[in-house]
């Protein structure tokens, strides 16, 4: 069921694909896209950045093959990353909503109609969805899904982002509408968190947000290599900065509040990682934690009298205590 008033003409959903060295993957996430349910016109715009393999001759042949009128390739004259590259696509959007699809991932074939009737039904501008997580060892679902759907509106839209317990940073997954929202870009020049700085800005933006039950797309999980990847390249710190300036659109007191539990629960989640690496890189690593735990007041004292957070955010603190110790006690050991 389609919830559609304008005309059968009308590009309903342009969904934005960035494109870069995933010759392995590609054709099967074309096809997930192509083999949709949903009974109105929709765009896809694919961003080539510059790919090294096969994969921009794949997406060619594919839409040769199968007559894809509604899909459209677009190359960047130079490598300018992701945020560029969606950012571009952005730019052609013409859809009534948005979307980006990573180019190794899936759709499911009710993925379009889902999101859509979800937001032509209850007029919302974001509408999420579940998603799915697979790989070799098999595939299931995200450990932040809903059971049910719910209806969120105005200040709580950014507060239940911050809490990132039932929405996270990532921009795939989610239907936005392109009138209220389309005019927003991704952050160019930042090597890592410049999803979550951007769903950010569009979720403070919104009105409306629609939590979805239903499983709307599929996350790929490939071969990460080493663990120290991003704390030897340094785009922590990258990260870092994302989630501390994500802060500036915290406008309420409840906002404030659960964007300092996304500070605690980043630098948690850093200091656990930093424990598997070697010494050499973990040193740098710790003192960037240590002067922001000192510049971003996190301290118990603080976390409980003042700012009044949560006991799940009380044993992250305790959490990045712990993992700290580790990182002094293996540097003490060299």
């Amino acid at each position: 069921m389609s919830f559609a008033t304008e005309s059968k003409n009308e590009v309903m959903i342009s969904i934005v694909v960035p494109v870069f060295n995933v010759a392995l993957y590609v054709k099967e996430s074309l096809e997930s896209i192509a083999s949709q349910d949903f009974s109105f016109p929709y765009e896809v715009i694919l961003v080539d950045d510059c790919s090294t393999d096969a994969s921009l001759e794949i997406c060619r042949q594919f839409i040769e093959k199968n007559h894809a009128t509604h899909f459209t390739i677009l190359e960047n004259l130079k490598n300018q990353g992701v945020s560029a590259t969606r950012n571009r696509g952005l730019d052609e959007a013409t859809g009534r909503y948005f979307m980006f699809v990573d180019s190794d991932d899936l759709l499911p074939s009710n993925a379009l109609s889902t999101l859509y009737d979800a937001a032509e039904k209850y007029d919302v501008e974001i509408v999420k969805g579940n998603n799915s997580i697979f790989g070799q060892s098999g595939e299931s679902a995200a450990a932040y899904n809903v059971g049910q759907r719910s209806l969120i509106k105005g200040a709580q839209i950014l507060t239940t982002f911050y809490e990132h317990e039932k929405v996270r940073g990532h921009p795939w997954g989610k239907l936005f509408r392109r009138a209220q929202l389309g005019g927003y870009r991704f952050p160019v020049g930042v090597r890592m968190g410049e999803d979550l700085f951007y769903c950010s800005e569009l979720f403070s933006q919104a009105s409306s947000l629609m939590l979805l039950d239903r499983n709307v797309y599929r996350y790929r999980q490939r071969g990460s290599g080493s663990s120290g990847s991003k704390f030897e390249s340094g785009s922590y710190i990258d990260w870092l900065a994302a989630v501390e300036k994500s802060g500036q659109f915290a406008s309420d007191a409840n906002q404030k509040r659960a964007h300092k539990n996304l500070l605690v629960r980043t630098m948690a989640q850093i200091a656990r990682e930093c424990r598997k690496i070697s010494p050499a890189s973990a040193a740098p690593v710790l003192e960037a934690i240590e002067q922001r735990c000192q510049q971003w007041n996190i301290r118990l004292f603080d976390l409980i009298v003042i700012d009044r957070l949560d006991l799940r955010c009380i044993g992250r603190y305790f959490k990045l205590q712990l993992a700290l110790r580790q990182i002094r006690r293996n540097l003490s050991r060299t």
